[in-house]
């Protein structure tokens, strides 16, 4: 994806700032393409659609968080563009399979 220009610009925005309230609109924007022409121009090289990809990353990230730091849950869902601790408990859990406390504790363990 680092290769085209376009997904390369979407994909280096979405690590720059995980936190930011993204749409395909805005990123597109921020891209200079259409909004389907990056959604499927990301979804061939990536594999999944940028919305989809954010979720997993910001998954990644706040994962990464919860191991390295001792934020409270609601600080990581904070920094990683959650608006609040049961919406990023929710999303965490269905990606990773176990809530974010269980998760670090079993990190840390």
């Amino acid at each position: 994806g680092v290769r085209d220009r376009f997904v390369g610009r979407a994909l280096a925005l979405l690590h720059e700032a995980p936190e930011e309230a993204w749409t395909v609109d805005e990123l597109s924007q921020r891209v200079g393409l259409s909004r389907s022409a990056l959604h499927e121009r990301f979804a061939d090289m990536i594999g999944q659609g940028p919305m989809q990809y954010l979720a997993n990353w910001r998954m990644q990230v706040g994962a990464g968080l919860l191991r390295d730091t001792s934020f409270p849950v609601a600080a990581v869902a904070q920094q990683v563009g959650y608006e609040s601790e049961a919406a990023f408990s929710r999303a965490f859990k269905r990606l990773v399979g176990m809530p974010p406390a269980q998760w670090r504790r079993r990190a840390k363990g």
